[in-house]
């Protein structure tokens, strides 16, 4: 659905929809696309995110607590799942995945007395961390998405007094910086970009990359830690 049709139906439904949230369903769609199969089009998902958007639009209640921002983005990011889902019905594949990150996090939660991060139930099952990701968001997109189908691998280690934009704030040069930023892994740069660009908080940051608002912390955190090492 282009902008233009978009704004036109928002219109005459009488929705009060802006080209930004258009954008937003649009960035949602392009993160979730590189962790999905090439199966998954970018279009099938910005189609089911736009009608997540409208939904939202229609039952939002200020009452809730929340803003429409914060409760579009939970919307947006749920209809694109469900759609995930269609496409990726449980299949025996499907199935076997879930069991055997299951049982992998299970092992290592064991061995290690914590929670594993990501990355050390990928190298335990042997795989690269962008396979074991597009695995795990297809294993979460064949559950309800009101459930937590996929188990926050990281433990909160960090609470928001490790404020991660006191690690950038006094730096030398920000053209070296922003080269650095560049030779980041992707997600590292989209959360920083939502965070200190779009200026996100941690928990809507956490809606659309679906961890823990103690996961984003600590990325940034991290993040910023290596970055400020790098400069020195």
């Amino acid at each position: 659905m282009a902008i233009d049709q978009y704004l036109q139906i928002a219109s005459k439904e009488k929705l009060k929809l802006t080209p930004e949230h258009y954008s937003l369903v649009k960035r949602t769609a392009l993160y979730l696309k590189t962790r999905l199969p090439a199966t998954i089009e970018v279009e099938d998902l910005m189609q089911s995110g736009l009608e997540g958007l409208m939904q939202a639009s229609s039952s939002y209640d200020d009452a809730r607590g929340v803003t429409f921002d914060q409760f579009a983005r939970t919307r947006i990011r749920g209809a694109m799942l469900d759609e995930v889902r269609r496409l990726s019905p449980a299949t025996r594949t499907t199935i076997n995945i879930k069991r055997e990150q299951s049982a992998a996090i299970t092992h290592l939660s064991n061995h290690l007395g914590r929670t594993p991060t990501s990355a050390e139930v990928a190298v335990y099952l042997g795989k690269d961390i962008e396979t074991f990701e597009k695995e795990r968001l297809i294993a979460q997109g064949s559950d309800s998405v009101s459930s937590d189908a996929s188990p926050d691998l990281v433990p909160d280690q960090h609470d928001e007094a490790s404020e991660p934009s006191n690690v950038l704030e006094k730096q030398e040069t920000l053209d070296e910086l922003k080269t650095l930023i560049g030779d980041l892994p992707e997600r590292s740069q989209l959360i920083l970009s939502l965070y200190y660009v779009e200026e996100l908080t941690l928990k809507e940051i956490a809606d659309v990359i679906s961890v823990s608002e103690s996961r984003i912390s600590q990325i940034l955190t991290e993040t910023a830690t290596k970055l400020r090492a790098r400069l020195k």
